[in-house]
């Protein structure tokens, strides 16, 4: 595991409350969710190897990062009170994770602080709840932030499902110190300080697409429209809503989720890709022709939307443009898993067993939390969903 420090000064905009008191925190949930707490029931999500995060009613208003009474007692030992804040901190960091075997970095492992600490592994969003719950323990100011850089995207059939990437905000003193756990993660250029509420929003966003990755719409719904209510202006939230409900065929309400996102995205050309679906759906075929060619314009920086256009070709057995596309998406990152998965599959399909031993030792150098994987398995198409199905597995 690699863990980054870096000292800023600057940071976007702030929310006008940030930290909420216990009390505070339950009491804004509460009456942000207050006409959607019958309707939740029990949903697990898988965690990581062998976790699974349980969302109830009762376990909305129990912040992420707040810190069960087993939890503290094993972090008395990280704790030195009597210190300057910046011993404290860098006691605490330490003890915490200074030994990189001590928690597993796992990339869809999303975890309260609890239960990142308990199973020793987590995501960037699991650790930096655990740490901002442990460094608040401490009497150390911590704050979350989002990187809003391209990352932390996932393609699935022609449409972006965004998760987002968190990093824990330290301030001691004047300097404000960014603590960052994904591994091989470079420096960032937007970031945004987040309120508490704000936070807990995109966790239940990060659940949700993971339930939205693995077909269960009706599950991801209830958590999708959690976190919009806990976070209306997040775009990355209205995205994954608008990619739910397109799934579902209803192409004026996910039109309208992409249409607010837009109104907020950084990177709005991952929002258009999706949008543009809406319309190939639906039979706009001249819409969606001429916002393919004002994207294809615009500056290349999102290798989805390429991604997305290879997957598009490689369905229809053009292979030979499938892989022109793939290229265009490796020269503006490369680091993206699941164009090598693409690749892995056209070159399976043209019998070009070479090429697709590289394709497929790629992808698994991205996907790292599959270091397991067997050495060449078959290429399986995914089945398509039909427009207008809703949840399960296809």
């Amino acid at each position: 595991m690699i863990i980054l420090l870096i000292l800023s000064t600057a940071c976007m905009r702030g929310p006008e409350q940030v930290v909420y008191t216990p009390d505070g925190f339950r009491r804004e949930v509460s009456d942000r969710l207050s006409h959607q707490f019958a309707g939740i029931g029990t949903i697990s999500v898988p965690g990581g190897k062998g976790v699974t995060q349980v969302v109830t009613a009762g376990s909305l208003v129990t912040p992420p990062f707040e810190l069960s009474l087993r939890t503290k007692e094993g972090l008395r030992h990280c704790l030195k009170m009597g210190a300057s804040q910046q011993e404290r901190f860098n006691f605490l960091y330490n003890c915490l994770f200074g030994h990189s075997e001590r928690f597993a970095y796992i990339a869809d492992s999303t975890l309260s602080a609890d239960a990142c600490f308990q199973n020793h592994q987590g995501n960037c969003f699991a650790m930096t709840n655990l740490l901002v719950g442990a460094a608040r323990f401490a009497k150390i100011d911590a704050y979350y932030m989002l990187v809003e850089d391209i990352i932390g995207n996932q393609a699935q059939g022609d449409t972006v499902i965004h998760t987002n990437h968190i990093i824990t905000a330290v301030q001691i003193g004047p300097e404000r110190r960014l603590v960052d756990f994904i591994p091989n993660s470079k420096r960032y250029h937007y970031v945004m300080l987040l309120s508490d509420v704000e936070a807990t929003g995109l966790y239940y966003n990060n659940l949700g697409a993971r339930l939205l990755l693995e077909r269960r719409d009706k599950e991801a719904e209830t958590l999708l429209r959690v976190a919009v209510a806990l976070y209306p202006n997040s775009y990355q939230i209205h995205n994954n809503l608008g990619v739910l409900v397109l799934r579902k065929g209803i192409f004026l309400e996910a039109r309208q989720h992409f249409l607010t996102a837009l109104k907020t995205a950084r990177f709005p050309d991952l929002v258009l890709g999706n949008m543009m679906k809406t319309f190939e759906r639906s039979g706009n075929m001249k819409a969606f022709e001429l916002l393919r060619k004002d994207l294809d314009k615009a500056k290349k920086r999102n290798p989805y939307f390429y991604l997305s256009l290879a997957s598009r070709e490689y369905r229809r057995h053009n292979y030979a443009g499938a892989l022109r596309l793939c290229h265009i998406a490796k020269r503006i990152s490369g680091d993206v898993a699941d164009i090598y998965l693409l690749e892995f599959r056209i070159y399976g399909k043209l019998g070009l067993k070479k090429k697709q031993e590289k394709a497929y030792k790629k992808l698994l150098k991205y996907e790292h939390f599959d270091k397991d994987a067997l050495p060449m398995p078959e290429v399986v198409d995914p089945l398509e969903i039909p427009v207008g199905s809703v949840g399960g597995n296809p």
